[in-house]
């Protein structure tokens, strides 16, 4: 189950709210019927997969950058310190920045776009 856009993001939403309300009415999650689990389970691995690359939380970088870092460092045959060193950063915020524990600077994400060849749009989206 992959959302693929911002309509689907809030259908699936309401149907995972609707599913809550029936747990909570039926006085535990627990209660919902085997397969009202699974829908509910799917339904919240699809809203979080799309909100981490959509709607990431503030300081943090979307999944959709993060990926496409890591791809590019693989597909050029770097080591992670050296594409941090290549964009001017350490291999520790390079990491942090990764994990989202730093937040992307200005500076950061041009190099990011320039050395790695990452399109203007992922990096600031």
């Amino acid at each position: 189950m992959k959302i693929l856009s911002e309509k689907e993001y809030k259908d699936y939403e309401a149907r995972a709210e609707k599913l809550m309300q029936r747990g909570t009415e039926l006085g535990d999650m627990e209660l919902l019927t085997d397969e009202e689990k699974a829908e509910f389970m799917r339904l919240s691995e699809a809203l979080d997969e799309y909100g981490n690359a959509h709607h990431p939380l503030p300081g943090q970088m979307s999944s959709l950058l993060t990926n496409a870092i890591l791809s590019q460092v693989k597909e050029k045959g770097l080591k992670q310190k050296d594409a941090a060193r290549m964009i001017g950063i350490s291999s520790t915020m390079f990491s942090d920045l990764i994990h989202g524990r730093r937040s992307l600077s200005f500076e950061v994400a041009r190099n990011i776009h320039k050395v790695l060849g990452i399109p203007a749009e992922v990096v600031l989206a």
